[in-house]
């Protein structure tokens, strides 16, 4: 093959239209998907912080063996960090060494705090170095997939995931039908998802600053191992008019051109892809949904710094061709992660709120400014409400009861599920949720020993475990401290297993 040669030029991947009334969405074609119970785990975004927390609650629901049980991993921004490592893990790569181990508080001395297994995903995100990242990558000339490559070189590198030349699929089977329809593909181009994992959707958004009333500025995309794009139709929210959504493409194909109508058949396309260079990879995925400062960027008309751009068309309307837009952080329209699963009609969620905002009350500035907003209690995110606003003060009573007690603020009630055609929910059917809301925790504290109690508060604890999504220690842009990550990972694993019964009830 010539120095510019590109054995995939053209790919043949399939499409789904999801305006179809028999659509069916394509993990329940699955039958270790489909036959687990029906439980979605959702976590919440928030930089490194959300990682840490995140995956000390892996740790805690592996023990517990919901994690292996659940149907869906939902996740945004910075949980997607941990969650798309770990459901790629390398089988060569221990579990529990990249989960870290599980210790009780009174055995978390100052000493053991700063120690952190290089092989790990904590090392990852304590070793964060956001800024020279990513001036190594512009040396680099990554273009617009500058960030994705920031974010790839330090959560997925480390465990063998960084390839900016391969795809990422579901499992073998599926790659053996993609196989069948591209011959010049193999195998090897492939990351699969490790076995038993809960099948992963991680939230993103396609930014259109541009758009006015009615048409949305920020659309809903989802990213998962069978299937990358925009489920509801958004007509006329595109350039000129076009439409943007009603389907989704397998994630090798995404980020391509639009197929000619008469190469649209069977559920089927052929799209040309561009360079070898650019693929749309794990680090693609997890790289836009953590972009939190495209939005801002890219309504200033900052858009050449290398932020996330991708070629999209709509399944629906291939012959209005693919355009280039730019795309964010799903956090920066739904930080909780719960919208893909309500679509799924998940019947039961566990929602983990790794929130900068301590919780005090019920009004703005008082709790983390994701959950108003699903009550419909938020005028700038009128399309968020899936629940009554009449159970909004409920959930925020029962949390802080669980708050003034000194135990893990967690809160259990059942919400009726109100029709949502912005994310494409249907209503009329309940779902009970599980909220655990990341807070100090008075019975963890008084468990630690005391040198490591009175760091509570103070110095690198300052902020515990509410730390900043940028600049908790500066001049690092989102970097924590080996003692940040262990503590707010083992506080978060420990308001899981001091609650076991509770959490596993979800499973029932």
């Amino acid at each position: 093959m010539s120095l510019f040669g590109n054995r995939l030029k053209y790919v043949n991947a399939r499409v789904w239209d999801t305006t179809q009334p028999d659509f069916q969405f394509p993990e329940l074609e699955k039958t270790e998907v489909a036959q687990r119970p029906n439980l979605g785990l959702a976590f919440s975004g928030g930089s490194t912080r959300s990682a840490a927390a995140t995956l000390g609650q892996f740790r805690a629901l592996q023990k517990l063996g919901i994690l292996g049980q659940a149907r869906y991993l939902s996740c945004v921004s910075g949980s997607s960090f941990p969650a798309a490592a770990y459901t790629y893990l390398p089988t060569d790569r221990d579990e529990a060494t990249f989960l870290g181990t599980i210790v009780e508080p009174a055995d978390l001395s100052p000493r053991r705090l700063a120690e952190i297994d290089a092989r790990s995903f904590n090392q990852a995100v304590a070793c964060t170095h956001l800024g020279l990242d990513y001036f190594l990558n512009v040396l680099r000339l990554a273009g617009d997939e500058t960030y994705a490559r920031v974010i790839g070189d330090n959560f997925l590198l480390p465990f063998g995931l960084d390839s900016s030349k391969r795809f990422f699929s579901y499992d073998q089977k599926t790659v053996q039908s993609i196989l069948k329809y591209n011959p010049a593909m193999t195998a090897e181009d492939f990351y699969l998802v490790r076995p038993d994992m809960p099948f992963l959707i991680v939230s993103a958004i396609v930014l259109r600053p541009d758009n006015e009333p009615p048409q949305p500025k920020k659309i809903p995309l989802e990213i998962t191992p069978l299937y990358t794009g925009v489920r509801p139709l958004f007509q006329g929210a595109g350039s000129w008019g076009r439409s943007i959504g009603g389907g989704y493409i397998e994630p090798f194909g995404f980020d391509g051109d639009a197929p000619e109508e008469d190469q649209l058949k069977s559920s089927r396309a052929w799209v040309r892809l561009g360079a070898s260079r650019h693929r749309f990879t794990l680090a693609d995925a997890i790289g836009t949904s953590g972009a939190a400062p495209a939005e801002s960027l890219v309504e200033s008309g900052w858009t050449f710094i290398g932020f996330p751009e991708f070629k999209y068309w709509s399944p629906t309307n291939t012959g209005e061709g693919a355009i280039e837009y730019e795309f964010g952080d799903g956090g920066n329209l739904e930080n909780l992660s719960i919208m893909p699963l309500l679509a799924r009609w998940v019947e039961r969620i566990i929602v983990f709120v790794n929130t900068r905002h301590p919780l005090s009350g019920a009004k703005p500035g008082q709790i983390n400014s994701a959950i108003p907003p699903v009550f419909g209690l938020d005028d700038e995110y009128p399309n968020n409400a899936v629940f009554p606003a009449e159970q909004y003060e409920p959930l925020v009573e029962g949390l802080l009861a669980a708050k003034r007690a000194g135990n893990a603020v967690i809160y259990k009630d059942r919400y009726p599920v109100l029709e949502n055609p912005f994310f494409g929910i249907p209503g009329g059917w309940e779902v009970e949720v599980l909220w655990v809301y990341s807070e100090r925790v008075p019975a963890f504290e008084r468990e630690l020993p005391l040198e490591t109690g009175r760091l509570i508060g103070q110095d690198l604890f300052k902020n515990f475990p509410h730390f900043k999504t940028y600049g908790e220690n500066p001049p690092a842009i989102i970097g924590l401290e080996p003692e940040q990550v262990n503590m707010l990972a083992h506080l978060s694993s420990w308001n899981i297993l001091n609650n076991a019964e509770l959490f596993l009830s979800m499973l029932a």
